[in-house]
């Protein structure tokens, strides 16, 4: 069978068509796919476009093309930008389709289709970049007696030729009501009072020893607690809410959890492949799919809590006439002694915190010159009251760690023969030359290697063990903490890359995407609300075209039995939430509460990063910057998101 009759017979007599089957064919060409595979596209695209038996017609065939163009773009932004050092010549292989249990919770067959299809894993291919490093760590390890690595200076990195100056100013938040604080005075000694607002001793658990169980208990307990924030909320009563897996015909409320309709549509979502997983309660954990055909406005995302308003009548089906939006927690407030009190001890002044986050060493070097200059800064220019670094410190998915090409340090007498040790003789000591007048807060990444506690929830460092001054507070991932009265709320693992969407409605796509993103949280009321977590592998060169080989690069890596960790401590959101991304760092307002991602510390080529710089101006009643709530004794809202002024600026 020729090429011609073989699009006829996957696309109907509609593609007999001289321009029709030309168009066809190159797209087959252009992107290496087969005609079946391309069918199973079209039908993916027409799904999503909302027309099934799309007409083949140019209009039609131009929207398919972009259609085509965008899942290769997305494909490409889901890959690590890791630097990789070799060349691997690979072809395209089939995928073997996992078909999802026809009977499994309660659902039907899958609206999602499961044919043979094919990907394109080369778009990154020519700029000699890799979705990430593989990670072989030596079972033995380094001793005097190793062969020597390379030379830290032959191993320097070479930065970007969009390397900018220091200190240059990259975006700014409130830039116009506030002047950048002039920080810490040494001779004055006034500090910041860093208050944890967390059990540390909670964050002790041992990982991998999670069950069923309790992972069940914990997705059900998250479900049911929104459902009651929502009754009390709306003035519902508890006959309103029903089961939607039971087909009736009245319409009834419901609170469950987003997930994809067969395990085969994870990677691929659309509002045709959403299902809705119910509480013990609300419906013996059972399954139903969601038509959302009478919806305009939709925002869903995997593990995503949503309530719902709409009846099953067909038994196949919960039929959404209303997405319920979920209340935004309460702020914080203090009362008047205790704001009096803030600013004395500060005589007035504003308060300066710095924000930084990891990686520090590029990925292609050990070279440590951009964190030494940068604490000289801290020392001379800079000057801040707090500084808060995340992690990685030494990152495990750095392309020399994983080779074991780790270099020889000249400038010590016994090398380092453990990844801890390099952090001990390399890194602390440039942390020591920190202002002890400067505190600094700690906070671990899963990439961390020292980290003992690689899961998310993550416990915190160990100071002593680090081998680091009492300036240095270790806390866990994530955190609330206070600084005088702001409440910080810091997570590090990036909800902004994890969280896939899938939206409907002119106003949902007019909107930011961190804007969105940020709501989410706040309403799920948790730092991390996306089940499962974000992964992120890396497909392996194989000998059979048959199915593909994974490798495990890193992720969300999510300890479910406590994620009760991971919601906001008393229910209210933190003045300031900071959630590192490998996107490109912000600092917005979103529903009262500033949101801040300070941006890589270091670009994986060794080219300069941001950080982010917060100047809060001190509380003050007369200013008029304080809401007061009235009531038995009063107290006041922080609206820090009027006092504060962030700024994004280059290393």
């Amino acid at each position: 069978m020729n090429t011609k009759n073989e699009i006829v017979v996957h696309f109907g007599p509609a593609a007999d068509k001289p321009e029709i089957v030309s168009a066809l064919e190159h797209l087959t060409k252009l992107h290496a796919l087969t005609i079946d595979d391309l069918y199973v596209k079209w039908e993916q695209f027409s799904n999503q476009k909302n027309f099934k038996n799309a007409n083949l017609d140019p209009v039609n065939l131009d929207n398919f093309k972009q259609y085509l163009q965008l899942q290769i773009e997305k494909r490409a932004a889901k890959a690590p930008t890791t630097f990789n050092h070799t060349n691997v010549a690979r072809k395209p292989k089939p995928v073997r389709s996992v078909n999802g249990s026809p009977t499994l919770f309660g659902l039907n067959v899958s609206k999602t289709p499961t044919l043979k299809r094919r990907k394109m894993n080369d778009e990154l291919e020519s700029d000699g970049k890799s979705k990430s490093s593989p990670l072989h760590f030596s079972t033995t390890p380094l001793s005097a007696n190793s062969t020597p690595g390379p030379d830290l200076n032959s191993m320097a990195a070479i930065p970007s030729q969009d390397d900018i100056q220091s200190g240059k100013i990259l975006d700014s938040l409130n830039s116009n009501n506030l002047e950048i604080a002039t920080g810490i005075d040494v001779t004055d000694g006034n500090k910041l009072k860093i208050s944890p607002y967390y059990d540390p001793e909670k964050y002790h658990f041992r990982t991998m020893r999670q069950s069923l169980i309790d992972v069940a208990d914990v997705l059900d307990e998250q479900i049911e607690i929104l459902s009651n924030i929502v009754q009390n909320h709306y003035q519902l009563q508890a006959s309103d809410f029903g089961d939607p897996t039971i087909q009736a015909q009245s319409e009834l409320y419901t609170v469950g959890r987003i997930v994809p309709d067969s395990s085969s549509s994870e990677d691929h979502l659309n509002e045709e492949s959403l299902a809705l997983e119910t509480s013990r309660m609300g419906g013996v954990g059972r399954r139903i799919r969601l038509d959302l055909s009478n919806v305009n406005e939709v925002s869903f995302f995997c593990g995503q809590i949503v309530a719902l308003k709409g009846k099953n009548a067909n038994d196949e089906y919960f039929t959404v006439s209303e997405v319920l939006s979920l209340p935004y927690p309460d702020s914080p407030t203090s009362t008047l002694e205790e704001l009096q009190e803030t600013s004395n001890s500060m005589n007035g002044k504003p308060s300066k915190i710095v924000i930084t986050s990891g990686p520090y060493i590029p990925d292609n070097s050990f070279s440590m010159i951009n964190l030494e200059n940068f604490v000289e800064r801290i020392n001379t220019e800079i000057k801040p009251h707090v500084l808060v670094m995340f992690g990685p410190f030494i990152d495990y998915t750095n392309s020399m760690i994983a080779k074991g090409t780790i270099p020889i340090f000249p400038n010590l007498k016994i090398q380092p023969k453990t990844l801890d040790e390099i952090f001990i003789k390399v890194m602390a000591p440039i942390l020591k030359n920190i202002d002890s007048q400067i505190q600094v807060i700690m906070i671990p990444s899963t990439r961390d290697t020292l980290s003992k506690h690689a899961a998310y929830p993550q416990d915190s460092f160990d100071r002593k063990a680090l081998h680091l001054p009492k300036n240095f507070k270790c806390f866990a991932n994530p955190s609330t903490f206070q600084l005088n009265e702001v409440f910080f709320g810091c997570s590090n693992v990036d909800i902004f890359k994890d969280m896939k969407e899938v939206t409907r409605g002119g106003n949902i796509f007019l909107r930011n995407r961190f804007d969105r993103i940020s709501e989410h949280l706040l309403q799920q009321r948790r730092f991390y609300p996306v089940f499962p977590g974000g992964v992120r592998k890396k497909l392996l060169p194989s000998s059979t075209n048959s199915e593909r080989t994974y490798q495990h690069i890193s992720g969300a890596d999510l300890e479910v039995a406590y994620m009760g960790l991971t919601e906001f401590v008393d229910g209210f959101a933190p003045d300031i939430i900071v959630i590192p991304s490998e996107l490109p760092q912000f600092a917005r307002v979103v529903q009262n509460v500033v949101m801040i991602n300070p941006g890589r510390f270091i670009k994986p080529l060794g080219a300069k990063g941001t950080y982010a710089q917060i100047t809060i101006s001190s509380p003050d009643l007369e200013s008029g910057l304080l809401t007061e709530i009235k009531g038995e004794s009063s107290v006041y809202l922080h609206n820090v998101w009027k006092r504060a002024r962030v700024d994004l600026i280059t290393i």
